[in-house]
């Protein structure tokens, strides 16, 4: 276990195995603060998922799943977002995709379409319908009773949520936001999967993706061309020399592509000024986007 793990634990003593599928025979834990349990996923065997409810939320609390990045620690993600959850009275969601049960960029950020092997995925094996999963798992465990979630992604968690989006892979999901992604899936056929949409492992409904609710979320102060986990093969070089860049260039790509197709684009992007790669800085200007409010007063919409 991680060593937030054992402080979010140890401080709060609240940490439970849970299996969602039988929900009525398991305990519903209403004492606020932050918990852990162990969901039993349909495809992927067990799934430790992450916890926060504030002392003011009640069973009709909003419900944000929040993405880690690539080092897949939930248990990080989610004690960033304690202080925003307080502010703001909403319920934080956060899931642990393994390594072990979601290897390497197709298991996780790639939304497992396919196996490390380049073999095509059946939909009920993607990494993008575990979300669901999670939001039955939670609302069971904490007695909730939202009939959607927002979702919210960083860095590679980021990455995940606009491909999630691009799939509509959450029936229910009512908005989301994808911040600081490090490269992007863009709506163009006529780039190769994975860096566009052309051959794609399966079928896209361009316009239902376009007229999704996902805001772009930028940190302006994003831009290390050396950053240590910055993808900078070639493709994702084309992209932009930074992740604030490739994140404009997305978004610019997006809109010209809603133009070509003559649907009403639903996509925003946002800044958050001075923020760089850092998912407690993006929390706060995230929030009121997920609860539906929009964006704060200081923080813009992208540049043209």
């Amino acid at each position: 276990m991680h060593p937030i793990s054992h402080l979010l634990c140890a401080a709060l003593a609240v940490c439970f195995l849970f299996s969602a599928p039988a929900a009525d025979a398991n305990p519903v834990l209403k004492t606020p603060g932050a918990s852990r349990i162990v969901a039993e996923t349909a495809r992927h065997g067990p799934m430790p998922i992450w916890l926060y409810r504030p002392k003011s939320a009640g069973a009709d609390a909003p419900i944000v799943i929040v993405m880690h990045g690539v080092q897949r620690d939930a248990d990080r993600y989610l004690a960033e977002w304690i202080q925003t959850a307080d502010a703001e009275n909403f319920v934080v969601v956060a899931p642990e995709f393994s390594r072990e049960a979601f290897p390497g960029a197709e298991g996780y950020i790639l939304g497992g379409l396919r196996d490390e092997k380049g073999k095509s995925q059946p939909k009920a094996a993607w990494s993008f319908t575990v979300v669901e999963e999670v939001f039955d798992a939670a609302k069971a465990a904490l007695g909730l009773n939202a009939s959607g979630y927002a979702l919210f992604g960083h860095s590679a968690g980021g990455q995940f949520v606009h491909r999630f989006v691009t799939y509509q892979a959450g029936p229910r999901m009512i908005r989301a936001v994808s911040a600081n992604s490090g490269w992007y899936t863009r709506p163009q056929t006529e780039i190769a999967w994975p860096f566009g949409i052309g051959d794609a492992p399966a079928p896209i409904d361009l316009d239902a993706a376009l007229t999704a609710p996902m805001t772009i979320l930028l940190g302006t102060a994003d831009i290390d061309p050396n950053h240590r986990s910055l993808n900078r093969d070639a493709d994702a070089m084309a992209q932009g020399p930074h992740r604030y860049a490739r994140g404009l260039s997305y978004f610019a790509a997006a809109r010209a592509q809603a133009e070509q197709r003559g649907v009403a684009l639903a996509w925003t992007c946002v800044t958050a000024p001075g923020i760089a790669h850092d998912n407690a800085g993006m929390a706060p200007f995230a929030a009121p986007i997920l609860l539906g409010r929009g964006p704060r007063a200081d923080g813009p919409p992208c540049p043209s």
